[in-house]
């Protein structure tokens, strides 16, 4: 992209003007309150939509007595030539040159259509360009005293990982609620585990053979024993069935009196659900409101260590307009912003211990809502468990009226002394009774029915046992697959980090050869989060114990060397660089700003005639002071 026009109309201290800009160097030249940062400030909120300096409003660049103030830029891209205007009242225009006439492209208000059309048409993004294009006046002191959290986070938006970031903690969150799933599934199968040996096989067997034979002996006493003997047989299966869903019935409500006990139960949590709903919103605004107040207090802190500064100074001067500091006025001035702080201070407390409750309320949501699916399960296997229980409660009591008919539920007495447990009938006397038969008959079936309900027991516990491991297999897959994909957005992370980060210090460190204003310079920029400190011959140095000069400096290589490998949009911008630097600095800022013109448009504001005599032959803009 190359810069050609500026077009403004009632922005800043203009009311309608047009400066043209050439290719190469371009020197905006003047005093101070001449304008030369409005245009600074046009060129970034034109493609930007935002004022160059942060936490301002767009309104507040406009000019005084006017509704509105519209930014413009002209400009070529891929050969092609385009217009930008920008309002702040937040209208946007883009048009476009066809055979000499123009043609608009694009015109809206609304503010993401329009940042998204710029990044995809151009490539232009605000964090980008504020990063790597840009100089402000004051920027680097700003950004060296950002919190290494902080420019970690500028970091990932500029490498477009923050998306990732954001998918691994989805990620992480899975895998915690996998992780717990599998502690309750651990538990429930310890509950269920029994010894797998089958010991009542045998001894049914047996049994079952023995009583054969005793009903064949009573059949030739009893016209219909055949008919009996199938009646307690479908007696005995009934009877077995029923037990075994009167049992899963039970297990079903325990710690609740009935199935309408449940409902209601229900209706409490669904209840309470609701009546959460829209925790994770309040969160969300809550963490915002805490982000913004965070900057906010930041961003006064650094205001009134920026006046304690002036007001301790012995030269009693401002550094930037020289004028005489009014030191009451200044004092004031910090008293009203520490006031302002203390007061951000305690809204911000306020908002993070809502945020901590908040966080609390929506965990017990979550736990309330997989209570009411438990319990919403075991309400549907009630309601299917009712209409069977019914019915072979109804085929129970047939087969018991129709065996208290024949008289053999009357006869069930047990003859102890021949019928013990542990004791079994090994042969059948001839001479044995009718009563006899029939006592030893009723205690071996009750023998069998007891084995066989515990066997009907441990079948239905293999049976949950099965379904429940199954169940921690298919958690255990989806918990290693988690891992795996947390490990593998961390990989992409730090590759991605390592595939920008390394041929940006490449260029950085050919830059600062190049100025040959350090000894043996080492920056590592992906461990140490952009330029928290420098390491010089070997030795490590914070960059605030840098000169004001050397940090400008290594700042700029840093812009420039970024600005290459995320791709620079063709033109640097830089306001007044040469501030507070000596006359030798300021030669070698202007050797600085010629090399970096050979491959890019420069932009340079400045107030200082050595400035203008070293870039002499650039395209001048020279400003002039309204009176």
């Amino acid at each position: 992209m190359r810069l050609e026009r500026i077009r403004l109309k009632t922005f800043g201290c203009f009311q309608q003007q047009d400066f043209e800009l050439s290719e190469g160097i371009n020197l905006i030249f003047g005093p101070n309150f001449s304008g030369k940062s409005t245009l600074v400030n046009a060129i970034f909120f034109t493609l930007t939509g935002k004022p160059i300096v942060p936490r301002v409003d767009a309104a507040a660049i406009k000019s005084a007595k006017s509704y509105s103030g519209t930014a413009g830029l002209q400009f070529v891209e891929d050969g092609e030539r385009y217009m930008l205007f920008r309002g702040t009242g937040k209208r946007f225009q883009l048009r476009h040159e066809k055979e000499g006439n123009w043609h608009i492209v694009f015109d809206d208000k609304r503010i993401t259509v329009v940042e998204s059309t710029l990044k995809d048409k151009f490539g232009i993004m605000h964090d980008r360009l504020a990063l790597t294009t840009f100089l402000r006046e004051g920027e680097i002191f700003e950004f060296l005293a950002r919190q290494p959290a902080t420019r970690r986070d500028i970091l990932f938006a500029l490498l477009g990982i923050d998306k990732l970031i954001e998918v691994r903690e989805r990620f992480i969150d899975a895998r915690r609620l996998a992780k717990r799933e599998r502690s309750r599934i651990q538990a429930h199968q310890n509950s269920l585990r029994f010894s797998a040996q089958n010991a009542h096989k045998t001894e049914i067997e047996r049994i079952e053979a023995k009583l054969k034979e005793l009903e064949a002996a009573d059949s030739t006493e009893t016209g219909d024993a055949a008919l009996i003997a199938e009646w307690r047989q479908n007696h005995k299966q009934a009877q077995i069935q029923l037990d075994t869903l009167t049992r899963e019935q039970t297990e079903t409500l325990s710690g609740f009196n009935s199935i309408s006990h449940l409902r209601e139960m229900i209706a409490t949590i669904e209840t309470a659900v609701k009546e959460a709903a829209g925790l994770e919103t309040e969160r969300e605004e809550l963490i915002q409101k805490i982000g913004s107040l965070d900057s906010q207090i930041g961003g006064l802190t650094n205001v009134c260590n920026t006046l304690h500064t002036l007001i301790e100074s012995d030269d009693g001067h401002c550094p930037t307009c020289h004028q005489k500091i009014e030191r009451e006025i200044v004092q004031k001035i910090i008293e009203e912003k520490e006031t302002e702080i203390s007061q951000l201070s305690a809204e911000l407390e306020t908002h993070k211990k809502t945020l901590a409750e908040k966080t609390e309320s929506l965990e017990s949501r979550q736990e309330l809502e997989q209570r009411l699916q438990t319990l919403q399960t075991k309400v549907t296997r009630l309601e299917q468990l009712e209409p069977d229980i019914d019915k072979i409660q109804t085929e129970v009591n047939t087969l018991t009226t129709r065996l208290s008919e024949k008289g053999v539920l009357e006869q069930e007495t047990t003859d102890e002394s021949t019928n013990n447990d542990g004791q079994s009938v090994e042969s059948i006397p001839e001479n044995i009774d009718k009563r006899q038969l029939k006592a030893r008959i009723d205690s071996e079936r009750k023998k069998l029915e007891k084995l066989k309900q515990e066997e009907a027991v441990q079948l239905d516990r293999l049976e949950r046992l099965q379904k429940v491991n199954a169940e921690a297999e298919q958690v255990e897959r989806t918990t290693l697959s988690l891992e795996l994909a947390c490990a593998g957005v961390d990989k992409t992370i730090e590759t991605l980090q390592r595939q920008i980060l390394k041929p940006a210090e490449e260029e950085l460190h050919r830059r600062l050869e190049q100025m040959e204003l350090f000894g043996r310079t080492r920056i590592d920029l992906q461990k140490q989060h952009l330029l928290p400190s420098v390491k010089i011959d070997g030795v490590d140095r914070s960059l605030m114990l840098l000169s004001g000069s050397e940090k400008m400096f290594l700042y700029l290589c840093f812009k420039v060397a970024l600005a290459k490998v995320l791709g620079n949009p063709g033109f640097f911008v830089f306001d007044d660089p040469t501030l507070h630097l000596d006359g030798e600095r300021k030669t070698l800022m202007v050797d600085f700003i010629r090399k970096l013109s050979e491959e890019h448009q420069v932009v340079v504001t400045s107030y200082d005639d050595k400035v203008r005599q070293g870039l002499e032959g650039a395209h001048l803009i020279e400003m002039k002071r309204e009176l």
